[in-house]
Order: C-alpha cells, then structure tokens, then sequence
C-alpha cells in the first residue's frame, strides 16, 4: 500500500472518530402526539419523555427509544438497564396523564365542597353563547389541561361521565350529595401507580421483556382477553378454557390499559384503599406496599405478591418512585 493510500485511509479514519460520520449519529426523536384525556379534540403535541433514570443502555442497535432485543443473549444487568431504559419513559407519561385527570378532579371536589354546583357551571358556560374564551377561562381559572377542555366544549357534566366511564364507575346518582360522593370515589381510583411496582409487574410477567406476548403483542403483562381472535392464543392453554393474551398497537398502549386496569377493576379495591389511606395520612406509597392489593392478579395469589416485592428490593425498584404534583 502506497504511502499515498496510507495517508487517506487515516484521514477518513480521523474524521469518522472527530465528526462522527461513520456511524450515524444517534438524535433525539421527534415529538410525539397524544390525544387529550377526556374528548376526540385536537390531539396535545408533548416533547418526548427521556428516562430520569438509568442512563441509556445500548444493546446490539437499540437505545431508550427503539425496543432492544430482550431475548439476545449478554449481560444480564445490561439487559435490565435496558428494560428500565425502555418502559420508565412510557410509565411516566401515563402517570402525568392521569395526574392531569386527578388535579382536574380535586379542582372539582374543591369547588363544589364551596357550595359551587355542576350544573351552574355548566349554565354559566353554556347557557350564555356570547362569552368569551378569557370569560370562561376565568370561570374555570383552577382548570388544568383537562379543565381547560371541559371549558372549551362548554359540558363539564360530559368530561365528569366520560372520566366516570373510562375508570368503569357505575353513573352518577340524583340524591343529594351524590355527586360529591361519586367524586371521592372516582378519586379512589384515578390516581398514579409506581413506577416499581409497574416495573416488576412488567419484568415478571414478560421475562424481562422476552416473552412471545412481549415481542409481538406488546403486552409486557399478560393480560387476558375473552372474545375469539382478540389476541395471541398461549402454548399452553388448559383444556377447556378460551382466553387469549391481548395485543396492543404500541407498548404505551399496554401501559395505559394495565394502569387502567389496576386502577378500576374490582379485584384490585384493596391496592386502591391502601393507597388512598396513604394520601390521606400524607404518607408516600411505593410499588412494594400497593403489591399486597395483588393478589387476585394471578392464581398463585400470596406467592405471587411474595415474588412481586421480592423483585422490587432486589433490583431496588423502589429509586425509580417519583412523585406527582397531584
């Protein structure tokens, strides 16, 4: 090779370790698009969520923004980092989600604890078309994202039943402090869940992302559907039974409907007490104090819960805990 040939192959060389040409660089991705909680309107434009913790973890051509390969073979604690690199943005987006429905709700409970009805709110933002967006927002000035919205299609009694609904609470009764009533409870069950708890419920039900239901249905939970083609079948389905493993469009889809999940089926009121005892007593809760509510998440009950906080001390799942303005 002449010293010609030389002299160049170093120079690109060079100018791929300086510039980093070679190989391309890694960006920051685009801002992503969600629907407002509570109407079909035009949908928020939110700037991604990067992990506040770990540090992103390669692994082979994944990062915090692509799904890595969980079921490569490597370094245990690599793959980990990634799993939390992976889920933690995804977690977190669907709690301030919900926290934008809570402070809308205590708003709510607030006002009405003042002696302030629905209906007149509603009358006052409704009944006269000739105010103004600055006169509604000013009727509605504790509004938070969610508020806003119910001020902006004039029917906040609408955004109350369609919160109601999504949360699988039954309607609103007539007698006197039934609202007021329907409120407290509805709070009972829009509320965060912990990341580590999420996180461990994730990791076990998955095999740290590994699991076929993982990789093709993005359900990191293992959650069951009962109507016929409305998921994956199981290898290994008992005889006589019919369930599926569900499929979601995208892992922060399956996020929001495992929160969902845990925050309004019935089989989990105890997890929502045990939280709701901790607000009430201004205490913080952490995923390994809700897990006792789990126990009718699996057929192993008691040892199921055991595994689930075994797992979150640990890894020490419990750093990821972040605490919400609501």
């Amino acid at each position: 090779m002449s010293p010609i040939t030389i002299f160049v192959c170093l120079a690109i060389g060079i100018a791929n370790i300086v510039f980093g040409i070679l190989p391309a660089t890694r960006s920051t991705p685009p801002a992503q698009t969600i629907k407002a909680p509570l109407s079909n309107a035009t949908p928020t434009v939110i700037l991604p969520v990067a992990p506040y913790h770990p540090r992103p973890v390669m692994l082979g051509s994944a990062s915090e923004y692509v799904p890595p390969d969980f079921t490569r073979d490597g370094d245990i604690q690599a793959k980990k980092q990634a799993f939390y690199a992976y889920l933690l943005p995804r977690i977190d987006q669907t709690n301030q989600e919900i926290t934008r429905e809570r402070q809308w709700l205590l708003n709510l409970q607030a006002r009405l604890a003042q002696g302030t009805s629905l209906n007149d709110a509603d009358q006052i933002a409704s009944l006269n078309p000739t105010s103004t967006d600055a006169e509604a927002a000013a009727i509605h000035n504790e509004a938070s994202a969610i508020h806003n919205e119910a001020a902006a299609i004039h029917n906040e009694a609408a955004a109350l039943r369609r919160l109601g609904r999504r949360y699988n609470m039954a309607a609103v009764g007539d007698a006197p402090g039934a609202l007021e009533d329907y409120v407290e409870k509805l709070l009972l069950r829009v509320d965060v869940v912990p990341a580590s708890l999420v996180i461990a419920q994730a990791a076990k039900e998955s095999g740290w992302g590994s699991s076929r239901f993982a990789r093709e249905g993005n359900n990191f939970f293992g959650i069951w559907c009962f109507n016929r083609g409305c998921g994956m079948t199981p290898a290994n389905r008992d005889a006589g039974r019919h369930h599926e493993v569900a499929m979601f469009n995208t892992v922060t889809e399956g996020v929001r409907y495992y929160v969902r999940t845990i925050n309004s089926h019935n089989a989990y009121d105890k997890l929502r007490q045990i939280r709701a005892a901790a607000r009430n007593n201004n205490q913080p809760f952490g995923g390994e104090q809700l897990a006792t509510g789990l126990l009718r998440y699996s057929e192993r009950g008691l040892l199921y819960v055991n595994e689930i906080q075994s797992m979150i001390r640990y890894n020490r799942l419990q750093r990821f805990t972040r605490e919400y303005s609501a």
